[in-house]
């Protein structure tokens, strides 16, 4: 039986998402407190997840869509949401392949 490999999916966002991210969320002093500092935080977490030999899948994320599906779903746009969120949309573009 072959041991099937876990690939992260890890939020992605482009600067001005993140802004918008940061107005809309109910946890906005869990973010960094810029774009930039997010960014250098993300590509740290992905590097140790490649040195420890697991794979990473940066999701892109739309805030406005992430507010749809949090209400669709029932739940708050918080950091939890968030990362189900990038994970159902990895699932969904498997499935299109």
């Amino acid at each position: 039986m072959s041991k099937q490999k876990i690939v992260y999916a890890m939020t992605w966002f482009q600067p001005d998402e993140w802004q918008k991210l940061k107005e809309v969320v109910d946890d906005p002093s869990s973010l960094d407190d810029s774009y930039f500092d997010w960014k250098v935080s993300a590509e740290d977490a992905i590097r140790e997840f490649h040195e420890n030999g697991q794979q990473v899948r940066k999701i892109s994320i739309k805030v406005n869509k992430l507010l749809d599906w949090c209400e669709e779903n029932g739940v708050r746009p918080d950091g939890k949401a968030r990362s189900e969120y990038a994970a159902y949309l990895a699932q969904e573009r498997d499935r299109s392949k």
